[in-house]
């Protein structure tokens, strides 16, 4: 698929953070905020004040707005209320089934974009298995079995259309479309709507859904080729690959770390590499025609590599903050320079925006975690929880 070519084959957030340790006339640190952590098979609930680990969730996909957390065990889907570690419901869904993984670092996914539905898979040697839960009931709605090599890509919120890569060898595959109501694939490839291309191979990093549910947006990156977004068009058998500046990460280790985010009124969706200094703006406002604006270079610095893909929007759009080479960037969207540059003695692993956007996270390579002001950019406190280096900081909340 031209811009969709090879791939083998979802939090992304940001900070700003001066090196200078806490500024003891500025800001207070934001009382009880709550940082889920996920490490190893577990999502770690950690006080911001007093730094204790609260409670200890299992590993799973959260509902968007963490009311809902899906987990299996054993053969059976477990749904967990974050705030308290309660089971809620829980329902069989058969031995060998896990939920699907949704960023090259292990996160799990399955959900549509709303929600609504939960996808699950198992595979033996020569068949996929798939089940489908609508969430509301807490049922399996759908189980299915598909001769060959499939991962779950998508689920629309209508439950209709489920999208699935194709394996055809080592490297290249197929976008499928599964029709859920009729029971069968669909004959017809996925194409690139800008080429007509079919085969497409790549390394899939991340993904993130538009606010109304029409598209998916996905990172790839390519042995020995550029990488590129999937705009994957969710509500028909489309979609588009647009090309993005930079080298395969066979050769250049810094071209695994591309990451997204995207405005809360879905109209612009920015793709920036930390490490290489490569930032592209993209119109995503149009379902049908979704396009890169501009792209440019920014001077993140090259005193170590980073080994975050992490990057996050302000609330108001006007800033995007992601991992550099030496700590962290803030980057004026409007101008797409670089603002600020600091906690430029960190290796960032993760980091992580409060709800109300105006206080943020950052955990080092070791796990400490760094509190920001971002109306100030001043480093307000810092602690060590000793629960090590996370996979990621999926969330903070109030108290």
């Amino acid at each position: 698929m031209g811009g969709m070519r090879n791939l083998f084959g979802f939090l992304i957030v940001a900070v700003l953070v001066f090196a200078c340790g806490p500024n003891l006339h500025g800001p207070q640190p934001a009382t009880g905020q709550k940082l889920y952590e996920a490490i190893g098979q577990s999502i770690l609930v950690i006080d911001s004040n007093n730094h204790s680990v609260e409670r200890r969730l299992p590993l799973g996909t959260p509902s968007g707005d963490w009311t809902h957390l899906y987990s299996m065990l054993g053969d059976s889907l477990l749904d967990t209320d974050p705030l308290t570690g309660v089971t809620q419901n829980t329902v069989r869904i058969g031995p060998g089934y896990q939920l699907p993984p949704a960023t090259s670092t292990g996160l799990p996914g399955g959900l549509s974009p709303a929600g609504y539905w939960l996808v699950l898979q198992a595979s033996d040697a020569s068949a996929t298995h798939m089940a489908v839960v609508n969430t509301a009931s807490f049922k399996v709605t759908d189980q299915f079995d598909l001769s060959g090599r499939f991962n779950f890509d998508a689920i629309s919120d209508d439950g209709q259309r489920l999208y699935l890569i194709q394996y055809l060898d080592g490297k290249e595959y197929y976008v499928r479309l599964f029709d859920i109501p009729g029971n069968y694939l669909d004959a017809n490839i996925v194409v690139d709507k800008s080429d007509g291309n079919q085969a497409m191979a790549g390394l899939r990093l991340s993904g993130i859904a538009a606010p109304d549910g029409s598209m998916l947006f996905s990172m790839y990156v390519r042995e020995s080729e550029s990488p590129f977004i999937h705009a994957l068009n969710l509500t028909g058998p489309f979609a588009f690959c647009l090309d993005l500046p930079g080298n395969g990460y066979t050769q250049d280790r810094a071209a695994m770390r591309w990451s997204l985010a995207m405005s809360h009124d879905g109209s612009r969706l920015y793709a920036i590499n930390g490490a290489t200094g490569v930032v592209a703006e993209l119109d995503s406002s149009n379902q049908f025609s979704p396009q890169i604006l501009r792209t440019t270079h920014l001077n993140t610095g090259s005193s170590t590599t980073s080994d975050a893909d992490t990057a996050v929007l302000s609330l108001d759009g006007k800033t995007l903050i992601t991992a550099s080479n030496a700590g962290i960037v803030l980057v004026d969207t409007k101008s797409l320079q670089v603002r600020v540059q600091a906690l430029t003695e960190w290796r960032v692993s993760s980091m992580a925006l409060s709800p109300d956007g105006k206080t943020l996270f950052v955990v080092s390579d070791t796990g400490q975690v760094a509190e920001v002001s971002m109306a100030s950019g001043a480093a307000i406190a810092r602690f060590d929880p000793g629960m090590g280096n996370p996979t990621a900081l999926m969330r903070v909340s109030p108290s």
